[in-house]
């Protein structure tokens, strides 16, 4: 019995002899046409070489230029690209054409068959060299660019991998810092209040398993990065308690936005760490998300003493050379201190998009407001 695989690999006869159909059909058209050219040329050089019209002869130097010999020297060229197998297959068939009609010449007497002979034998070297020589000339010129094409192409495909493995070690390093400060949390609450630290205790196992899809994976929809952040806050809010207020108004048409995962919530802790859980008093995080001028536009303002003078330092010194094309993961600051989150995510922020997103940080006289413009 034949099986569905064997018949579904089988070809029908019909299709074989469509096939087969078609490929004589040209064959029959590339003969006619290589036979016409070298009629053509024979019947023209007949007549200067003996002033007198021989369109039979000449008939007969097409078809053994233009089907005879043509089909005889093919396989020498077949494997070029078709740009050059067209052009040499044209030389061919003129220079068995002429090749033919010279030979009539054996027909006059001897001592001008000699003469001209001669000189055609000089007119088919020049002509020959020079066909050899434009055909070596277009054949390299071909293979070297072909050569160019895949060296740059496979240039760009380490250069993209090596950015993408660069991408996925910078966004790596985030993971531990904002673990670590919710182990804190939890190491607190554990004691004090155990029914609420089992409760944490599923926030950070969310926060984890979200860590470790979006190290995998490119992008995230910004409501899965919201949810993330709400998790977190909550952490910290069972640590700070009523120090830390927080507000977030993110607009309903821009929670399916793809933004790289881990982008927005090292802006939230940044400024947990630095504007509330350093003062006593504690202070207000308000984050927003809009669609302006086309473009995603994220935000994280706070009320604090604003970002140390060192970071803005390190910031600007990003922003005015950025380099894109290469990052170096060794001089990079961990995200343990002040603004090695904030440093983080506008080095992933260029590798991911190229240097079409930005981060930009403001100092204003009730904080720090940092804002992430993403192109949608």
């Amino acid at each position: 019995m034949l099986s569905v695989g064997e018949g579904s690999r089988r070809t029908s006869p019909s299709r074989v002899s469509s096939r087969t159909g078609r490929s004589l059909a040209l064959d029959l058209f590339v003969d006619t046409g290589s036979a016409v050219c070298g009629w053509a040329v024979a019947l023209v050089l007949l007549r200067y070489l003996h002033d007198v019209w021989q369109p039979g002869w000449a008939a007969i130097c097409g078809v053994l230029g233009g089907i005879v010999l043509r089909r005889a020297v093919r396989p020498t060229y077949g494997s070029f690209p078709i740009y050059l197998r067209r052009p040499l297959s044209a030389a061919v068939v003129l220079l068995g054409a002429t090749v033919a009609s010279w030979a009539t010449l054996a027909r006059q007497p001897s001592s001008y068959w000699l003469l001209r002979w001669r000189e055609a034998s000089m007119l088919a070297l020049l002509a020959a060299s020079i066909g050899l020589g434009l055909a070596a000339v277009i054949y390299s010129h071909a293979r070297l660019r072909r050569e160019i094409e895949a060296a740059r192409e496979r240039e760009a495909e380490l250069r993209e991998a090596t950015l993408q493995a660069q991408l996925r070690a910078l966004q790596a390093q985030i993971n531990p810092h904002f673990l670590f400060n919710a182990f804190n949390a939890l190491a607190e609450l554990t004691h004090d209040d155990p029914v609420v630290a089992e409760q944490l205790v599923g926030d950070l196992a969310h926060l984890l398993r979200y860590s470790l899809r979006s190290s995998a994976a490119a992008t995230v929809p910004l409501r899965q990065e919201v949810e993330a952040i709400e998790r977190y806050l909550r952490i910290e809010q069972a640590r700070l308690g009523e120090r830390l207020r927080v507000s977030i108004d993110v607009d309903a048409d821009v929670l399916d936005a793809p933004i790289p995962g881990l982008v927005l919530q090292p802006l939230v802790e940044n400024a947990v760490q630095h504007a509330v859980a350093t003062r006593r008093s504690g202070g207000l995080v308000r984050i927003r998300a809009e669609r302006r001028n086309g473009a995603l536009r994220l935000a994280v303002d706070d009320d604090g003493p604003g970002l140390p003078d060192s970071v803005r330092a390190q910031l600007a010194a990003h922003a005015s050379s950025p380099a894109i094309d290469s990052v170096d993961l060794g001089s990079t600051p961990g995200t343990a201190g002040a603004g090695g989150g904030l440093l983080n995510v506008a080095r992933r922020l260029d590798l991911a998009y190229r240097g079409r997103a930005r981060l930009t940080t403001v100092a204003t006289d009730h904080g720090t407001n940092i804002e992430v413009l993403i192109p949608a």
